[in-house]
């Protein structure tokens, strides 16, 4: 059954007009048409064919034409040396005519013309071996008399079929000197002639067939040569488009190979060439930072399932404990505390990753007012004070209005998160100094500590997410790692820029810089 539904299928497919089989192999074809080697090879192909022809065309019919006219000089030049065998008959020259005038066409008075014999024809030695063939595919010659007579011929079989040329001669009037060649075509011949002495005619033919067919060879070579460039041509520049197509064939192999679980692959830069070159150095630095995006990616979730197991552990673990027995109300009253704090925490981190993840898809809404910067400080300084206390840590402050359009929670959170890390990493009884002013286009809060510095190796990674210097510890007094990366997202926003100096032993400053015009704030978004 299957295989009979199978035949049907092909048949239907071959037979209607326009089948689905035959439009999708002539769309293969045109979409191998419209590859770039195609493209490059069909326009070099068709850029080398118009050259050869044009060029070919050209000799050919040069040369052509000159072969021609090579061949009409050297009929009137025979018939011009054929004119000067032409002499005068003797009685002529033996009148009474005056030596001046003897021989001359014009000085004789007609009748003397019309009543003396036709003048002699002596063929010139130059051109005796030319005629002597008695064939009718040789050259010819034919003169005729004023009556329109042969008066001498090469060949007497082809003077037979040589039609006199041009108009008949008129006796009654004085014959003119003779004038230049005149060229004819008859047939396969060419033929060239002229006014001789007394109404005399001359000429001289030839075949034109040995032309032709040197012409007919001439063609034939020009195509041969030709047929071999193009041929030559279009071997080579196939072999150029490949060798130019290959690397793009190498970057679209690496580019098919990469996948989730392979983005170490890259193209091999050293077998690209020319603009390719830079073409897969761009794609491999992109490939880079797909790898390192989705390496932190994985990290960034491995991470936050991590820190939200932890409370969610915490939670469960006491609930366990309160319903594994009876209890008294203080006990329940402790572990609902607990599960509170762990739930809070967890809400916190949720908040935390809602907002980077917002600011990754360009959806962290800003909230913007006019107000002074220095109240926000103020209040965030009276927010951890306790902890400052609580630690021995003396905060002092040095304020300066600085008043911008800002979003006062997002700021209030920064200066939260780096009061707050500033106190908690710092030793007991240290200092930490927070400096607010206006420094040219910028708004500049500083926050100094006296704690124990950023280990160098630990800098680069300072900002990034889930990042500890010590997890230990960190983990100990609450911190997620995302506190340093939240207040760099929120800072960029708002156009603005975070930087930090710190020395292993002798603390750290963290200096934000916001702009005071909203027009550079729109700028950088």
């Amino acid at each position: 059954m299957a295989s009979l539904l199978r035949r049907n299928w092909w048949t239907l497919c071959t037979q209607v007009a326009g089948s689905p089989c035959v439009w999708l192999g002539a769309r293969r074809k045109a979409v191998r048409l419209r590859s770039i080697q195609w493209t490059l090879q069909l326009w070099y192909a068709g850029v080398l064919a118009v050259v050869l022809v044009g060029f070919g065309s050209a000799s050919y019919f040069g040369i052509s034409r000159a072969r021609w006219e090579q061949l009409d000089s050297e009929l009137a030049r025979s018939v011009q040396e054929l004119a000067a065998g032409l002499r005068p008959p003797k009685t002529l020259e033996s009148s009474s005519m005056p030596a001046s005038t003897a021989g001359t066409a014009a000085n004789v008075s007609r009748d003397l013309w019309k009543d003396s014999p036709p003048p002699d024809f002596e063929l010139p030695v130059a051109l005796a071996q030319r005629f002597a063939l008695d064939d009718p595919a040789s050259d010819y010659f034919v003169i005729w008399d004023g009556e329109s007579r042969v008066l001498a011929s090469s060949n007497a079989l082809v003077a037979a079929g040589v039609p006199y040329p041009g108009a008949r001669p008129d006796q009654s009037v004085r014959p003119h000197p003779p004038g230049p060649p005149q060229i004819r075509k008859r047939g396969e011949f060419r033929e060239a002639y002229m006014n001789g002495p007394r109404w005399t005619r001359i000429l001289v033919g030839t075949s034109v067939r040995p032309t032709e067919v040197e012409l007919r060879h001439f063609a034939f070579l020009l195509t041969a040569i030709g047929a071999g460039v193009l041929a030559a041509g279009l071997v080579g520049g196939w072999l150029v488009s490949l060798r130019a197509v290959r690397p793009i064939r190498a970057i679209t192999e690496v580019a098919q190979e990469i996948s989730a679980s392979n983005l170490s692959r890259r193209i091999p830069v050293a077998e690209v060439q020319s603009e390719l070159g830079s073409l897969a150095v761009v794609l491999n630095e992109m490939f880079g930072r797909l790898e390192a995006a989705f390496q932190q990616q994985v990290r960034f979730t491995a991470d936050a399932s991590h820190e939200l197991r932890t409370p969610l552990s915490v939670i469960h673990t006491h609930v366990q404990l309160a319903l594994s027995r009876e209890r008294t109300a203080d006990e329940y009253r402790k572990t609902i505390e607990t599960c509170q704090r762990a739930s809070s925490r967890m809400k916190d981190l949720v908040d935390s990753l809602l907002l980077l993840a917002g600011a990754d898809a360009g959806r962290l809404a800003l909230n913007r007012q006019r107000a002074d910067l220095r109240e926000v400080v103020e209040n965030s300084i009276s927010m951890v004070s306790p902890l400052a206390e609580a630690k021995s840590v003396i905060v002092q402050t040095d304020l300066r209005p600085a008043e911008l359009s800002v979003d006062l929670s997002r700021i209030a959170q920064v200066t939260t998160n780096l009061l707050t890390n500033a106190i908690r990493y710092n030793r007991k009884g240290g200092r930490v100094e927070v400096r607010l002013g206006v420094d040219g286009p910028d708004v500049v809060l500083a926050i100094s500590d006296t704690g124990l510095g950023i280990p160098l190796e630990n800098q680069p990674h300072i900002f990034e997410r889930f990042y500890r210097v010590d997890k230990a510890r960190s983990r100990e007094e609450g911190g997620s790692g995302l506190g340093l990366a939240i207040c760099k997202t929120i800072v960029e926003a708002h156009g603005g820029t975070i930087s930090f100096r710190s020395k292993p032993g002798q603390g750290t400053t963290f200096e934000v810089r916001l702009p005071l015009t909203e027009t550079r704030m729109a700028k950088s978004l």
